[in-house]
């Protein structure tokens, strides 16, 4: 049997009444639609949260690149890492075709990052971590990226349930595995670092392919 839940929020705007009514239906064919965000991540910050999900829910890393360094970084890298002022991330239709982004802060974004790889030809390359590297303890067990969707510590990796590291879900992806969300979480991207070291330079981007298993949210406003 179909059901429907409504939901309806009186509002007030410039004097006028208006009725929102947001209906969560239970139809076939209401899923809410798949998304995929690229996001990019200035490994000096915390992460970056990419996506909301809702009890199964799943995700996909579809892609990642980007090179991590952890020493003392020269005057040119520690000027690029300034530039990036946010971690961001943002829906596009399709990869290929966001290559080619117009946004400013994409073009900004891809301009640092080919300079970040000019820069770092000329680092000491062993302090430098890609970001699918899987991390031993010849390294300390830092460097690569890794998922989040709720630990109390998001920022330290302590491997748990809610943490995956990139180059699992790379690995996974090409096998067409989709990770599953058990209740309402903000999917973050981080980069794995147990001491927080201060001197981290780069920059990881890559792109997240969601699918929703809930109703869509519909919503009308109607002015009484």
């Amino acid at each position: 049997m179909n059901r429907t839940s409504r939901i309806v929020l009186l509002v007030g705007l410039c004097g006028v009444a208006v009725t929102m009514e947001l209906v969560l239906s239970a139809q076939p064919g209401s899923q809410a639609a798949p998304e995929l965000h690229h996001w990019i991540l200035p490994v000096d910050q915390s992460g970056v949260e990419v996506a909301t999900l809702h009890p199964n829910d799943c995700y996909v890393v579809r892609s990642a690149t980007g090179a991590a360094f952890f020493g003392q970084p020269t005057d040119e890298i520690r000027n690029l890492q300034h530039q990036f002022v946010i971690a961001t991330s943002h829906a596009v239709e399709e990869a290929e075709d966001h290559s080619e982004c117009t946004r400013r802060g994409c073009v900004e974004a891809k301009r640092l990052i080919d300079q970040f790889e000019r820069a770092m030809t000329g680092v000491n390359r062993r302090q430098i971590r890609s970001i699918d590297h899987r991390p031993n303890p010849s390294d300390s067990f830092y460097g690569g990226a890794y998922t989040d969707v709720g630990s109390e510590e998001r920022e330290r990796f302590r491997n748990l349930p809610e943490q995956r590291m990139l180059f699992q879900h790379l690995a996974t992806a090409r096998r067409d595995n989709c990770y599953e969300a058990k209740m309402p979480r903000t999917l973050t991207i981080h980069v794995r670092d147990h001491e927080q070291r201060v001197n981290r330079s780069g920059v990881y981007q890559g792109y997240l392919y969601v699918e929703h298993h809930h109703p869509e949210i519909t919503g009308k406003t109607v002015a009484d």
